[in-house]
């Protein structure tokens, strides 16, 4: 037998291990090898936080999902529970809480189609993708600002109305007497009549708020009144002949022209300004937005006077006879004039000649008159022909056969055309896109038309005539809604100073009159390539002939090429030279003019009351 020492096992032995086991090692043999661990416990519960709350909603959603229908009532503000006892308190206030009608409201389909611009762009020739982006960028405001258009029509509460007649009747038949008596007091009270026989004939104009009225008498009657209330502001007889009559920005300030000048009163009847470079003139308009009184006069020159400042903006002859009809565009501020040959012109005071010059009637133009929009312009001439122009195409769309020239015209906020036909006022509704047959409203006054104006945000039309005034009930000639921050007819004193002073600081300058309003916001291409063209003057100015020899030099240097090259280089200086004489003498004109303005100071209207040495 083997000998088999004391380690080995025997085989078959149940105690004995074919393998040995492995050592362990303890944590303090090998310190080197433990890596240190920092606990992060807010991670910790916000993981535990986003679990609690995944199984609660999984929870809500099964429970909502359990209940049974004849639980569940249906309400005006949306589905709810009959019994929600039973259910815990974290669903209760998920039901509280959630919104059974998701998303924005739903907007109808004939209110959206009246706030929509027209067929969406063709993009099929479109080359480029920045064009294409554009073109959808545009769409997409479009399409918000008609979404936007037709849901704040909710906070609109008034909502206009017109006359309807019965089968077989026509609205022309019905009289101011007839809507007087069947509507209630307050509206009744808006059709009056002033008999002033004396110092006629009469013109007339509103407000921007529609809340005064300024009576304007050829034999020197001015008068100021608020017309709702009946108050008198101020009268007096200035006098003169009275041409014409017209506010300013607010109803503190009125404009009369008279037979020799032109006089500023405030409404208390005192005179603020006396205009002497306004002479003679026969008709007045005052654009709001620029702080300009345009004038046109009987020599056939054509003024614009900047009133918050007092100073004369331009002027020209416009060589076309005497200036009687006129009037101006509210969207752009261009102003038209009416001329003897039958041609209507369109003028700005940053330009001598008209802009546009259109051949309207056969025989002498009678009266004009623009919407609000500036989109249609009315023209009555001698020829007894009343002419609907659409100005952006600048070509006819309508035209009427009249009994008599159209002494007079007046477009509404929602484009009804009244007409001065004589003594007889007639009023058409929508004739601007549709022909009319018959007027919607007429009425007759005692004397011939000398002006009309419809009244903003009512449904009046102010005539004046040669023996009084007549206020007339149109139904549906205003809008029916007004913005108090634009034109507030029920703003106090502290409102008034507040609107006056956002006013001038939002003024319009003069510049910016112009037929294409959307140019406004465009880069101004001329100015810009004007000012390239002078830098590139500067930089490659040629000087001028320079008789230079060069010096005869010795071993080669006199060769042509050398020559030529000293040539160029006493060229180069020369014209650097100019060139900042040219700078240094705009710097030096520069600096004087800002010494000159500061020596002088800002210019104003008060400023002839400053103290002078003559004083002292």
């Amino acid at each position: 037998m083997e000998d088999r020492g004391k380690d080995s096992p025997r085989v078959g032995n149940k105690k004995a291990k074919s393998k040995k086991k492995k050592e362990r090692k303890r944590y303090f043999d090998t310190p080197t090898d433990i890596e240190e661990f920092t606990p992060n416990f807010n991670k910790f519960f916000q993981k535990q936080r986003r679990e609690m709350f995944r199984q609660r909603r999984e929870q809500t959603k099964r429970t909502i999902g359990g209940v049974n229908n004849t639980d569940v009532i249906q309400t005006k503000s949306g589905p709810k529970l009959k019994k929600t006892s039973h259910l815990p308190n974290d669903i209760k206030e998920y039901l509280r809480k959630a919104d059974p009608f998701p998303g924005d409201a739903p907007i109808p389909k004939d209110r959206m189609k009246k706030y929509r611009r027209g067929k969406k762009m063709n993009m099929d020739g479109i080359k480029t993708k920045h064009q294409e982006y554009d073109y959808k960028l545009k769409e997409k405001k479009l399409s918000l600002a008609v979404r936007q258009a037709a849901r704040a029509e909710l906070l609109l509460q008034e909502q206009a109305g017109f006359l309807e007649a019965d089968e077989g009747e026509d609205t022309t038949q019905i009289t101011q007497h007839d809507i007087s008596e069947s509507v209630d007091i307050t509206s009744a009270q808006k059709f009056f009549e002033l008999h002033l026989n004396q110092f006629g004939p009469y013109r007339m104009n509103y407000t921007r708020n529609g809340r005064h009225l300024l009576l304007g008498g050829q034999k020197g009657h001015v008068a100021a009144m608020d017309w709702q209330t009946k108050k008198l502001m101020c009268e007096m007889n200035v006098m003169e002949t009275v041409q014409d009559v017209k506010w300013l920005h607010l109803e503190t300030m009125f404009a009369v022209a008279q037979k020799q000048w032109t006089y500023i009163y405030d409404n208390q009847g005192i005179e603020l300004h006396c205009l002497k470079m306004l002479d003679r003139v026969l008709r007045l308009e005052f654009l709001p937005y620029h702080f300009l009184l345009a004038s046109s006069n009987a020599k056939g020159y054509l003024s614009y006077i900047d009133v918050s400042v007092g100073q004369k903006v331009a002027g020209c002859q416009t060589g076309l006879g005497r200036l009687d009809v006129m009037c101006s565009n509210p969207h752009n501020g261009i102003v038209h004039l009416g001329h003897s040959g039958g041609t209507v012109s369109l003028w700005s005071p940053n330009v001598k000649e008209p802009l546009v010059k259109m051949l309207c009637h056969g025989g002498g133009v009678r009266s004009i008159a623009v919407d609000k929009k500036g989109q249609y312009m009315a023209t009555s001439g001698v020829d007894r022909y009343l002419k609907i122009w659409d100005m952006r195409t600048y070509k006819a769309l309508q035209c009427y056969k009249i009994g008599a020239g159209a002494n007079n015209l007046a477009f509404s906020q929602r484009e009804m055309l009244a007409a001065g036909l004589g003594n007889i006022v007639q009023v058409y509704q929508d004739c601007c896109r549709v022909p009319v047959k018959s007027p919607y409203l007429s009425h007759r006054l005692p004397s011939s038309v000398q002006g009309l104006q419809f009244c903003p945000y009512e449904d009046v039309l102010g005539a004046s005539h040669g023996v009084g005034f007549a206020s007339l009930i149109i139904p549906g000639s205003g809008e029916a809604n007004f913005d108090a921050l634009e034109a507030n007819p029920y703003q106090t004193k502290k409102q008034r100073r507040h609107a006056e002073v956002k006013m001038l600081l939002e003024k319009i300058q003069p510049e910016m009159i112009t037929l294409d309003t959307s140019k406004l916001g465009q880069i101004d291409v001329k100015s810009l390539e004007q000012k390239i063209e002078e830098r590139n003057k500067l930089l490659f100015l040629k000087p001028q002939n320079l008789d230079f020899e060069p010096k005869y030099k010795m071993k080669g240097r006199s060769k042509t090429k050398r020559l030529e090259q000293r040539k160029k280089g006493v060229r180069e200086e020369r014209k650097k030279d100019i060139i900042r004489e040219g700078v240094a003498r705009k710097q030096k004109q520069s600096q004087q003019q800002k010494q000159s303005e500061l020596r002088t100071g800002s210019t104003s209207v008060l400023d002839r009351f400053k103290r002078t040495d003559r004083d002292t």
